[in-house]
Order: C-alpha cells, then sequence, then structure tokens
C-alpha cells in the first residue's frame, strides 16, 4: 500500500459520490486545471458552516492563504465561481474576500452557506437583490459631512442605503444602480431622484470637507443649482471611505418629499 502523501488534507465530503481530496499544500501549479464558471452581477455574502478547519487557496490551488476556523464572526463576500481540477480530484470554488479586504482566496463551496454571518449580522449591509457589502466600506463620520451641505435636507434610510451601495455599483451597468434605487425608493419615485456625485480624488494634504464642498458645487453650477436649493427634500450622502483607492468620490441622493 502506497503512503499517503505528508501534507495532504483528505475532507470528508463527498461530490457526486467521489470522494474529495484536496492536494498537497506545494502541488504543482500544472497540477489544476482552473475554469471561471461565472461571475456574480454583485458580491454575495457567505459564511462558514462551522469552526472546523477549512482553507482559501490561491487560484492554482498550490498555496494555503487563510483558515476558516480562524474567521468564525466573518461575512465573505464571493464575486465568482470556479471549477477546480486535477488528475485525482475535482470541486466548484468560490473566489471570496473578508470586508477589510485583507483575507481573500478561493474556498470549496461545500464550506460555506449563503448569507450574512449570524454571529455579526451588523457587520453587513445587504440590497434588495441580495448584494452585499461590509460596513467596514461606509464611513458615516464622513457621510454626515456631506449630508450638512444640504441645509434643510431630511435624512432618509432607504435612500441612504441606496447612496450606500454605490460602492459596489461603481463602475457597473448605470442601469444596475437605477434597479437599486427604485427597490428602495420605489420605481414610481426614482424618476424623481436628483443625483449628484463627484468622481475626482482627494490629495492627501487636502480637507475633506472643503474638497466636497468644492467638487459638488462645480457640479451644481452645471445643474443650475445651489446646496440650499433642496430644502425639505429626503436625501441619501456616500463618500468612499478613506482606505478606499476611491476616496474623494462621492454620490449624493436627493428625492422631494411628498
Amino acid at each position: 500500500m502506497k503512503k499517503v502523501v505528508t501534507g495532504s488534507l483528505v475532507l470528508g465530503a463527498v461530490m457526486g459520490g467521489l470522494a474529495v481530496v484536496q492536494m498537497p499544500q506545494h502541488a504543482q501549479a500544472a497540477t489544476y486545471q482552473v475554469k471561471k464558471l461565472m461571475g456574480f452581477r454583485h458580491p454575495t455574502s457567505y459564511y462558514a458552516k462551522s469552526a472546523k478547519s477549512g482553507y482559501l487557496w490561491n487560484k492554482s490551488h498550490t498555496k494555503r492563504l487563510h483558515n476558516l476556523k480562524n474567521y468564525p464572526k466573518t461575512t465573505w463576500y464571493a464575486t465568482a465561481k470556479y471549477s477546480m481540477k486535477s488528475v485525482r480530484n475535482s470541486g466548484t470554488y468560490l473566489k471570496v474576500t473578508n470586508g477589510t479586504g485583507k483575507a481573500k482566496g478561493y474556498v470549496w463551496t461545500g464550506y460555506l452557506k449563503k448569507g450574512v454571518n449570524p454571529a455579526n449580522p451588523n457587520g453587513t449591509l445587504t440590497d434588495p437583490f441580495g448584494a452585499a457589502m461590509s460596513t467596514y466600506n461606509v464611513d458615516d463620520n464622513l457621510n454626515k459631512q456631506l449630508l450638512n451641505l444640504f441645509p434643510g435636507t431630511i435624512p432618509d434610510e432607504p435612500l441612504q442605503l441606496a447612496a450606500d451601495f454605490i460602492f459596489a455599483n461603481a463602475g457597473a451597468n448605470p442601469d444596475d444602480y437605477t434597479s437599486v434605487i427604485e427597490e428602495l425608493v420605489g420605481a414610481e419615485n426614482e424618476p424623481s431622484v436628483f443625483r449628484l456625485s463627484s468622481d475626482k480624488r482627494i490629495q492627501k494634504n487636502q480637507n475633506f470637507l472643503s474638497f466636497q464642498r468644492n467638487s459638488l458645487k462645480e457640479e451644481l453650477v452645471t445643474k443650475h443649482k445651489k446646496f440650499t436649493s433642496f430644502k425639505g427634500y429626503r436625501i441619501g450622502a456616500y463618500a468612499f471611505p478613506k482606505h478606499d483607492k476611491r476616496y474623494g468620490e462621492s454620490m449624493i441622493l436627493l428625492l422631494p418629499s411628498n
């Protein structure tokens, strides 16, 4: 009987009637064939089914990056699904990252359950379509500074959530973001939503509020509006947080009150 290679991990999972065996940590990249099956329209939340070991791998499945047992309260955000096959085993994997983006990798789908981690439900925001994002990417202090630029407006929870989700929708099809707004404020109200955005990024030596005031004022002038033009409007405002490369960009959503 041949010796089992040291470092191999036998998973007690069965896929298609065949036992799935993880290859040694230092297996050759050529051993695995990796094929993207699908990309998700927006990040989707998952969490570990149990506190047992389960690894996140690099894309070639040659190196263990993280162990799920070390992240008991983490919600993972999946952006794509992959097929990974070798001579001896195969499986479907999700490309995931944690809320801060510091832990990421490819993990077998059998280790995860779809949804927000019940051990930390307040750490995730979910839109009406099931897209998820970490509250790590929402800076309430910056958002409040934006809200204060518009005197007489009324902070609105659905509009705020819609504004927050520009983080997940930036660079996506504009119709996708419109659909988010429609679901949160009503399709009948969406055409009345006034969108104001800045795509400029802040320099390290610039003051955030002064930067936003100047950037948004330029946009308002092109629309023949002022900061004081929206008294009585409902409002939601989002600023990309300082840790994000898009820091300085912002989105304001304003809707006339009924």
